[in-house]
C-alpha cells in the first residue's frame, strides 16, 4: 500500500503524450520539412528528455490558411502536465525559430483562440512569409535539447529576443532586446584576460564590447555596439526604466524609440553570430 514515503509506482510512471498545435507568424516550412518526422538530438536516455519527435507541415486543413501545424511527443506523468510540460518546450523552440529567423512566432494551446487567430490572418491582403529552410529546422530540432541542458542562457537570451519582437510597447520591447544581448554578453564573453580590477568596473558594458571583439570584426560589428556613446546611453534607460526611476514621457518613449530598429537587428547578429560560431550542430556533449 503506497504511503507519504513510498508513493505507488503508477504514480511515478510517465507515458508519452501527442500534442498538436499552430504556429502563427510571417513563416512557413520549405517543401521538403512537410510532414516529416524530425527527433530532437542529443536527446538524453531513459526519458531524461521529454520532448521530441517533432513533425512540420502547412496547415493541413488548409494548407492556403497561415499558420504552420506541428506535432511533437511529450513524456509527462499525466495528460495535464503534458499540456504543461508541452507548453513550455514548445515555447523554448519558438524561441529558437525566432531567433533563426528574425520572425515573430507565437502560439495558442486552446483550439478556439487558434481558430480565431486563423480567421484574423486570413482576412489579411498581403502576405509576406519567411521560408524556414531545412538547414535552420535541423539546427532548432538538432541543438533544442543540448540547449536546455548546456546553454540554458542561450535559451533565455533568444525567449528575451522573441518577446521583444511580439511586444508592442516601445519601452518593454526596448528592454527585452537588451536584456538578451546582455545575457548572452554576461555569459559568454571572453573574459579570461580581465584583471579584478576589469570585473567589477561596468561589468555589463565591459562584457558587451568583449563579445562584441570575441564574435564580429570591425567590419561586419552592429554600429549600435561599437558606439560607446550608443552602448553608454541605452545602458543608462534600460537601468532607468527598469527601476522606475524615470516617469513616462512622450520625450522618453522617442528617445527609446530611435533605439528599437537597431537594437532589434543587433540582437539578432548576435544571436547569429553566437549560433555559428559556438553553437554548431555538431558540437559535442
Amino acid at each position: 500500500m503506497p504511503t507519504p514515503d513510498r508513493p505507488s509506482k503508477l504514480s511515478q510512471s510517465t507515458k508519452k503524450f501527442a500534442i498538436s498545435s499552430v504556429l502563427f507568424g510571417p513563416i512557413r516550412p520549405a517543401a521538403e520539412l512537410n510532414r516529416r518526422t524530425t527527433t530532437a538530438l542529443k536527446a538524453h536516455t531513459f526519458g531524461k528528455d521529454l520532448f521530441t519527435e517533432i513533425t512540420l507541415q502547412q496547415n493541413r486543413q488548409n494548407p492556403n490558411r497561415r499558420g504552420m501545424q506541428i506535432e511533437y511527443t511529450v513524456t509527462a506523468k499525466s495528460p495535464l502536465s503534458a499540456r504543461r510540460v508541452g507548453t513550455v518546450y514548445l515555447s523554448q523552440l519558438c524561441d529558437l525559430v525566432s531567433a533563426v529567423t528574425q520572425c515573430p512566432i507565437w502560439f495558442y494551446m486552446p483550439e478556439d483562440d487558434a481558430r480565431d487567430e486563423q480567421i484574423r490572418m486570413n482576412r489579411q491582403s498581403t502576405n509576406v512569409e519567411r521560408e524556414l529552410s531545412e538547414d535552420e529546422w535541423m539546427w532548432i530540432t538538432g541543438t533544442l535539447a543540448h540547449l536546455r541542458r548546456k546553454h540554458p542562457r542561450f535559451l533565455a537570451a533568444a525567449s528575451w529576443y522573441r518577446k521583444g519582437l511580439l511586444g508592442r510597447d516601445t519601452l518593454d520591447d526596448f528592454c527585452c532586446f537588451w536584456r538578451s544581448i546582455e545575457r548572452l554578453s554576461l555569459s559568454y564573453a571572453d573574459k579570461s584576460e580581465w584583471n579584478d580590477t576589469d570585473k567589477n568596473k561596468s561589468p555589463v558594458k565591459k562584457c558587451i564590447a568583449q563579445l562584441t571583439t570575441d564574435i564580429f570584426s570591425t567590419d561586419n560589428c552592429p554600429h549600435i555596439l561599437a558606439s560607446a556613446v550608443d552602448v553608454n546611453e541605452m545602458y543608462r534607460l534600460r537601468c532607468e526604466i527598469s527601476h522606475g526611476n524615470l516617469p513616462i514621457t512622450p520625450n522618453l518613449i522617442e528617445s527609446v524609440d530611435q533605439f528599437i530598429g537597431p537594437l532589434e537587428d543587433a540582437a539578432y547578429q548576435v544571436l547569429t553570430a553566437m549560433r555559428e560560431k559556438y553553437l554548431p550542430l555538431d558540437e559535442p556533449e
